[in-house]
């Protein structure tokens, strides 16, 4: 039997040499999740900053981040459909500072760049390529 394959557009991307994730950058679906997500999570982060400020307990303080922690992880791991927190953060708060930004920021901001950048590059590419076959097929038509 003949088989025929197409692009789907899905790429396959290692994070940090530790994780692998699978999303077609330019799949409205994933990027509406992505920012939805990212937009969530950023509430999240004032929510439990705001909460833990007026906090003097440690105790507390680490019950609720270890929660918050919890919940993040579910909102970013649905994302991706699979466990990257626990690759990406496997002994760490997902709200752990790095470079100015808690590492959740940190990971989603770069997924979102390379959404951005390949979706201009293959907004490139589908005017050339429609050109060769609209080219292609209107000698055919004459």
């Amino acid at each position: 039997m003949s088989e025929l394959h197409f692009s789907t557009g899905v790429r396959e991307y290692t994070i940090n040499d530790v994780c692998t994730v699978h999303f077609n950058p330019t799949d409205s679906y994933f990027v509406e999740r992505l920012y939805n997500t990212f937009e969530a999570l950023d509430k999240k982060q004032e929510k439990f900053r705001a909460q833990i400020d007026g906090m003097t307990d440690n105790r507390e303080i680490f019950k609720v981040s270890r929660a918050m922690d919890e919940e993040m992880r579910a909102d970013v791991n649905a994302v991706f459909g699979k466990d990257v927190c626990g690759e990406l953060f496997p002994d760490m708060n997902v709200y752990a500072m790095a470079d100015g930004l808690p590492g959740w920021a940190n990971f989603l901001l770069m997924i979102i760049d390379e959404v951005d950048g390949s979706a201009q590059a293959e907004q490139k590419r589908t005017s050339a390529r429609v050109d060769k076959y609209l080219a292609k097929y209107r000698k055919y038509q004459k």
